[in-house]
């Protein structure tokens, strides 16, 4: 049994069609065929029915922390109920993007987004201390070719890392903290959770998917703008500079005068009133110069929020409470698709398998007839075929492993019929 480490867990096949490819290869006997495809409706009807306890679990759960709850309670919650739903909430949320699939995000690949340079030249800054609790989870991850302009110029083709899948989960600190850091006009209420799902994240991007996010010019952008102004403000201080130096001179000369002459000001001759016209006019000049360079500043910094406000429009799936239905389904497929595929490849051996011999037919059926890599969680579909009685050890291997085998297909129907049968009794 061998174990990758670039490998996905992920089996990137709809159930539907996993069932179609699987029926087709039992064979002429079209009694198997319809017995197979009965085992695994009753068995996508099992999944569906307990899937749908969990998805209630995360919806009882998340109620009081949910910023977009349109309906009425007359319970009052105590922050220890409070504290209890979130430990629920995160606890099953877990467990659930494992059972899709999907895989936490470590420290360091969050270091990397803050360090790499977005690919959309934009820089940010993300504030954690604002954070309560966060989760980070991500499925799918491949190279894309992206064609950058080096220098304006020249383009560059380079590889860029993207996560497919990339669930986000975050708890803010409460009311209090936001007001002793006299933080104002917040996007998110305090103590709530926000729970987000994306597409096509790259991984040096994830930065830009958080709710306190802020913009900051690149070195690159403060260096053009300073270029600009200072050069614009040296033309505008030369051609004000005569103006300025007017205006001054007569300055000094009414002050010396009222001082000397005891609070008198002396008069002003047409030369003197020219001098201070000239100097309001070039300070007029240098203020709607500073004010110029203000306004190209905001516009830039909004060209940067609206193409960041461009991306995640089309790379947001789903939000909240809308997302628990995403992931629920992901994992009901993903359950099933496990169930199905080790129970037809243990059917399909006579003389039965080991785990490691069980896990390796199931890879290289992917990969021998559908050109495709994955890292098939064996002892996941093992627990599962093992509780829901589908297989049987038969004996043990000269090494000392279990040989599995597979209950007919005829008894999986019946054990299957008779679970769902029972999941609710009552005949008194």
């Amino acid at each position: 049994m061998a174990e990758y480490h670039d490998r996905e867990r992920f089996i990137p096949f709809q159930k539907s069609e996993i069932i179609k490819l699987l029926g087709n290869e039992i064979g002429t006997n079209s009694n198997d065929c319809e017995n197979f495809k009965n085992m695994c409706k009753i068995l996508e009807s099992i999944y569906h029915f307990e899937f749908h306890k969990k998805t209630e679990y995360l919806k009882e759960n998340y109620y009081p922390l949910n910023p977009d709850k349109d309906t009425l309670t007359t319970k009052k919650y105590s922050i220890e109920e409070i504290k209890a739903c979130e430990e629920n909430f995160m606890n099953t949320f877990r467990e659930i993007l494992t059972n899709a699939n999907y895989e936490e995000v470590s420290e360091e690949d969050i270091a990397y987004a803050m360090e790499k340079e977005s690919l959309f030249k934009i820089n940010l800054f993300v504030d954690f201390d604002d954070f309560e609790n966060q989760v980070i989870f991500r499925r799918g991850l491949k190279n894309e070719k992206l064609n950058f302009k080096k220098w304006f110029v020249k383009k560059q083709e380079i590889d860029v890392p993207v996560f497919e899948r990339l669930a986000l989960l975050i708890k803010f600190k409460d009311a209090e903290y936001f007001k002793a850091k006299k933080r104002k006009d917040l996007k998110f209420e305090p103590g709530t959770m926000i729970v987000k799902l994306f597409k096509n994240i790259p991984k040096a991007d994830m930065e830009m998917l958080f709710p306190n996010t802020q913009i900051k010019m690149r070195p690159r952008d403060i260096l053009l703008m300073g270029g600009s102004a200072l050069g614009g403000g040296a033309a505008v201080i030369l051609k004000a500079g005569a103006g300025l130096i007017a205006m001054f001179t007569v300055l000094w000369f009414m002050t010396r005068s009222f001082v000397m002459t005891g609070g008198e000001l002396p008069s002003l001759g047409p030369a003197e009133i020219s001098g201070m016209v000239g100097g309001v006019s070039a300070l007029f000049a240098i203020s709607l110069f500073l004010v110029k360079q203000w306004n190209n500043y905001k516009n830039r910094k909004i060209k940067f929020m609206k193409l960041l406000g461009d991306n995640l429009y089309f790379k947001n799936m789903d939000n909240n409470s809308g997302v628990f239905y995403h992931i629920i389904d992901d994992a009901e497929e993903e359950e099933c698709k496990e169930a199905i595929l080790g129970y037809y490849f243990l059917y399909c051996s006579e003389s039965g398998l080991t785990e490691s011999q069980l896990d390796d037919k199931i890879e290289q059926w992917f990969e021998n007839k559908h050109d495709t890599l994955i890292d098939f969680e064996i002892k996941d579909a093992l627990q599962k075929l093992q509780k829901l009685e589908l297989c049987t050890t038969a004996e043990q291997n000269e090494s000392g492993e279990d040989i599995l085998k597979a209950v007919s297909l005829d008894e999986a129907c019946r054990k299957l019929d008779y679970m769902w049968d029972n999941y609710f009794q009552f005949n008194f």
